[in-house]
């Protein structure tokens, strides 16, 4: 996935980061909304994650959830 992840970041302009969450559990447990892996959130001016729901990973569809500030589509 992390190509994609390129990707994403050359299509919205905002920075992507990679954190192997499954080497620090507790931490991403309790600070970034993180339960299961791989989990993708999106984290705003405010420091709160918002887990990214949809089993559609492509760029366009992510994209779309960071562009929109991490709400999805209704």
């Amino acid at each position: 996935m992390e190509p994609e992840f390129d990707k994403l970041a050359a299509a919205t302009g905002l920075p992507v980061y990679k954190f192997r969450g499954d080497e620090e559990r507790d931490f991403v447990s309790a600070n970034l909304n993180t339960k299961s892996f791989p989990t993708i959130n999106y984290i705003g001016t405010d420091g709160k994650p918002i887990k990214y729901e949809s089993e559609d990973r492509t760029v366009t569809a992510m994209a779309a959830f960071a562009k929109a500030g991490g709400k999805v589509a209704a």
